[in-house]
């Protein structure tokens, strides 16, 4: 996408950096010793699949409260009325989560600081097979499996990086369905699950602690987004309350969304 070239590439200094981090990481796989996964990995590893498969799929394509919930605890609607991107934000004016293209599906959550996407269904996975008998199985994925460990490191920086208690104040300001919001405390629920799970694999105390740059980064930032995400709620909550033609407003959500992105480093 062309904003993130423009991210990497779009600077000498930023450019001549990126090229760094490809080229060290071609050379460290090429002197890596990578072992061939053991058959227990992956009947373990496809049980995690279609546990995390069927959970995401059952919420997200088959709880009928999804889509009110999504399109009011999000700033979706809105996306498709502002100049943002490329292309639309969906593919056809109607439908569900289908029509949905795959950048603003993320980005809205991005927005929320929810991440939805990148862990529902994974403490449901996890959380099964660390109760089973496979919980050893599992531990040796994590500590001698590069792959199956990259994967479970990137969900935890990203768990890192999302803010449960400003995805809730989304939910309440915005959200008027009743159903809609039980649906909400379920996906709390499922988060706080996710992190547990994560937690006991790693065996870390607190989420990302392995990587230090990340939690500094986070700590200077997280102060500064997080009060753009209470003014991006009460310009949607005005917007939505009848001045959805307001030019300061709609110019106050654009801002707020810009900020937000760049502060998360992920757009989706």
């Amino acid at each position: 996408q062309g904003e993130m070239i423009n991210q990497n590439f779009g600077y000498s200094d930023r450019a001549e950096r990126t090229m760094d981090i490809y080229t060290a990481a071609i050379l460290a796989e090429k002197i890596s010793d990578r072992p061939e996964p053991d058959q227990k990995w992956l009947e373990v590893m496809q049980e995690l699949s279609d546990v995390s498969c069927d959970v995401y799929r059952s919420i997200v394509r088959g709880d009928e409260r999804f889509v009110p919930f999504f399109r009011s605890a999000t700033p979706e609607l809105e996306l498709s009325n502002l100049n943002i991107g490329s292309r639309p934000a969906k593919r056809k004016a109607t439908g569900g989560v289908e029509s949905l293209r795959a950048i603003p599906w993320n980005f809205s959550w991005t927005q929320t600081r929810s991440n939805l996407p990148t862990w529902l269904g994974v403490g449901d996975a996890l959380g099964g097979v660390l109760k089973s008998e496979n919980a050893p199985v599992l531990r040796d994925m994590y500590q001698n499996w590069g792959s199956f460990r990259a994967l479970i490191d990137v969900v935890e920086m990203v768990l890192a990086k999302s803010e449960p208690s400003i995805a809730q104040h989304y939910e309440s300001v915005l959200v008027k369905d009743d159903l809609a919001k039980e649906l909400g405390a379920s996906v709390r629920e499922k988060h706080a699950a996710v992190e547990s799970a994560v937690l006991e694999l790693t065996g870390h105390s607190t989420l990302a602690e392995n990587n230090p740059i990340l939690m500094r980064q986070l700590a200077v930032r997280n102060r500064y987004v997080d009060c753009l995400n209470v003014l991006q709620v009460e310009t949607l909550k005005r917007l939505r309350d009848g001045k959805e033609n307001d030019k300061t407003l709609k110019d106050a959500l654009l801002v707020s969304i810009t900020g937000v992105a760049n502060g998360m480093g992920n757009t989706g």
